[in-house]
């Protein structure tokens, strides 16, 4: 028994296999498809600088997640500070008023590098802190998403430390998001230049 012979293949330029199906340009785009050519750039569409906030692209995040991480990172920060302020605070009543000036001015040189390593560094190094990890929060930069970089993150968070001494301005801070579009920015994002985004 015999069988009809096989067709010919069809003649065209030839493209590697892979495993993960046509590659992108392998097929022409559609006509009025509404999608541009690839453009060999792995993504077909060029970056579009300041952009900023796309829809879809980077989600603001949650009012009261926002609410929940701030008081969380409180609570951590104030016990990583008491491990060192409570002995520092026995050794001064221990030192009496003559005595007391280098314990002073040792736990106020911890309060400063607490606050510094824990709120401005974690959100330069990481995107978060601990509390904005477990609420799934990220800090971003508003126009392109990226990282916040050390200085930036200092001058976000010393925004926030002045602002909790101000009456009006502690009131405003943290409910400027609540009417904020698009971006659900604190008065302390708007002067940093950055946005809480979902992580």
């Amino acid at each position: 028994m015999s069988f009809p012979p096989s067709p010919p293949p069809a003649v065209g330029p030839a493209q590697p296999p892979s495993q993960f199906g046509p590659q992108v340009g392998q097929y022409p785009v559609h006509p009025g498809s509404g999608y541009p050519p690839y453009s060999g750039t792995g993504t077909g569409y060029p970056a579009y600088p300041g952009a900023g906030f796309q829809p879809g692209a980077l989600a603001p995040a949650d009012v009261g997640a926002r609410l929940g991480a701030r008081l969380i990172d409180l609570v951590f920060w104030f016990v990583g500070y008491g491990v060192l302020a409570v002995p520092l605070a026995m050794w001064i009543d221990r030192s009496g008023p003559a005595a007391s000036g280098v314990p002073r001015t040792v736990l106020i040189c911890w309060l400063v590098a607490s606050l510094a390593l824990y709120f401005p560094f974690s959100i330069g190094k990481f995107g978060m802190t601990l509390g904005k990890r477990i609420c799934g929060i990220r800090i971003v930069r508003r126009v392109a998403g990226e990282p916040v970089g050390f200085w930036r993150a200092v001058g976000r968070e010393s925004f926030w430390l002045v602002a909790i001494v101000i009456p009006v301005l502690s009131l405003l801070d943290p409910l400027w998001c609540y009417w904020d579009k698009p971006f659900r920015q604190c008065l302390h994002d708007k002067v940093a230049d950055t946005m809480a985004v979902e992580r």
